[in-house]
């Protein structure tokens, strides 16, 4: 059986981190912790429970149908942009 420290060196690997000497012993500590938390986890009985998707039952009475609507016509749009190219809403520039 792999140590824990060779299981992480192989984790880190995989996963493109490099994990100095100086970190591994922080790392080990976390690890133990987390493990700790994912014990506690599986002791909780789930048996004949439903799995959820969302932990808390909301009620959705307060959203609306969806129903279409008139929506802005492309002209109006255009007309109202600040600035306007080739039939298309200029932006200035915000990459490279």
């Amino acid at each position: 059986m792999e140590s824990k420290e060779e299981m992480l060196k192989k984790i880190g690997l995989k996963t493109m981190f490099n994990i100095s000497d100086e970190e591994m012993p922080e790392l080990i500590e976390e690890y133990d912790i987390f493990l700790n938390h994912v014990a506690v986890l599986e002791k909780i009985d789930t048996e004949g429970k439903e799995p959820l998707a969302y932990p808390y039952e909301i009620e959705t009475s307060f959203l609306r149908e969806d129903e279409p609507v008139d929506v802005i016509s492309c002209e109006d749009v255009l007309k109202n942009a600040k600035s306007v190219q080739d039939n298309q809403i200029k932006v200035p520039k915000v990459v490279g």
